[in-house]
């Protein structure tokens, strides 16, 4: 393990622990430990049932409901939950039980997935150790930080219908649906043309609108939860600069969606046929954006 590498874990878990004490000033229930510690309790049982079975790939089939493992953890700790607090519970846990319970049907009883097969060669006999800090602990801290604003909302909020807030409320509510249904729209139309093994290039329904349906709509969920929490800037129960240092959450969730996932999906499928010509025609997360 490099001295880089040895660096930046400190600097994750302290920027975790950040968010979750409000700048290290809230350090009880107040604050945000309690989902922390429950989502990184929660990868750490997943890393040791993949040292067990000897599968490091199966923290990807976990990474949906550590979300939902860190709601429910920040709603039971909740002294008074709203209207709001359960809907934004209800909807991470329809995402992310869906997600996870999708890998698990696609992965179940397959062999590790040949990237893990590769790091686990590369590290040799620290494999075991060095596993626990580039795979869980790394996903656990990303996990907690892109679910922070949502454990913000569930906590902090004072949800009134008929606040001036409740617009921003409706808004980011109504973009984050909409980013549920290119989820799974997108997820099933794929599903349905690969069951027909063609082995072409899926470019119809959603598919023809974006080259990554599932993807633009993962990014509509962050973005469009954390537009719903700007109605916590109009209650005094956190300071706006805090709730700012949450715009986090939506912007790592889209770095790694752009900058890490599509572009390792695309190499995979620039092999079919027409392939330049949907990438011209076609963009390549938001909608409508080709000229």
């Amino acid at each position: 393990m490099d001295i880089k590498r040895i660096v930046i874990y400190p600097i994750l878990v302290l920027i975790a622990v950040a968010l979750a004490t409000f700048g290290f000033q809230r350090f009880n229930q107040d604050g945000l430990l309690i989902p922390l510690y429950f989502v990184f309790g929660y990868f750490t049982v997943f890393y040791v049932v993949a040292q067990i079975i000897k599968d490091n790939s199966i923290v990807d089939i976990g990474w949906g409901f550590g979300f939902v493992i860190g709601a429910w953890a920040t709603l039971l700790s909740t002294s008074n939950p709203t209207l709001l607090s359960y809907v934004i519970v209800g909807f991470i846990t329809v995402w992310g039980l869906r997600l996870t319970l999708r890998l698990l049907k696609r992965n179940f009883g397959k062999p590790e997935d040949f990237r893990y097969v590769q790091w686990r060669k590369e590290w040799g006999d620290k494999a075991v150790i060095i596993a626990f800090f580039r795979v869980f602990l790394v996903q656990g801290v990303i996990n907690f930080m892109v679910g922070s604003v949502n454990f913000a909302i569930i906590k902090y909020n004072a949800f009134s219908f008929s606040d001036l807030a409740s617009i921003f409320v409706y808004l980011g509510l109504f973009i984050a649906l909409v980013g549920l249904f290119f989820e799974v729209v997108g997820d099933e139309q794929l599903r349905r043309h690969i069951a027909k093994k063609t082995k072409t290039l899926m470019d119809k329904g959603l598919w023809s609108i974006t080259r990554h349906p599932n993807y633009f709509g993962e990014i509509a969920i962050w973005i469009g939860l954390y537009i719903a929490g700007i109605s916590l800037l109009f209650t005094n129960s956190i300071q706006p600069v805090y709730y700012l240092t949450l715009i986090v959450s939506p912007l790592v969730m889209s770095t790694v969606l752009i900058k890490i996932s599509t572009p390792l999906l695309e190499n995979h499928m620039a092999k079919y046929p027409g392939w330049e010509a949907y990438t011209k025609r076609v963009p390549m997360i938001f909608p409508f954006t080709k000229k």
